[in-house]
């Protein structure tokens, strides 16, 4: 919400600046910048963190079905022997 509070803000300001004709200082356009910069540093970093959070998920889902197939292939393992013992 604090993202698009922003996004708010400068669509009012391009707004303001374009059609109202507003002036816009050298500071203005400096804090514009530096608030563009925040919006997409906090959108890359989570982006960043799905990202790792799926990879995560994934790997744990993996880890799961790796230990399901060596169970598996155990209980075939252990069939063969009673069967070749018998």
């Amino acid at each position: 919400m604090n993202v698009a509070g922003v996004v708010k803000d400068w669509l009012l300001i391009a707004f303001s600046w374009s059609v109202i004709k507003d002036t816009v200082t050298p500071i203005n356009l400096i804090g514009y910048l530096i608030a563009f910069g925040g919006v997409a540093y906090y959108n890359h970093a989570k982006l960043q963190g799905l990202k790792a959070a799926e990879a995560q998920r994934k790997s744990q889902q993996d880890n799961v079905e790796a230990g399901r197939l060596l169970e598996e292939r155990e209980g075939e393992g252990n069939g063969k022997k009673s069967e070749t013992q018998d």
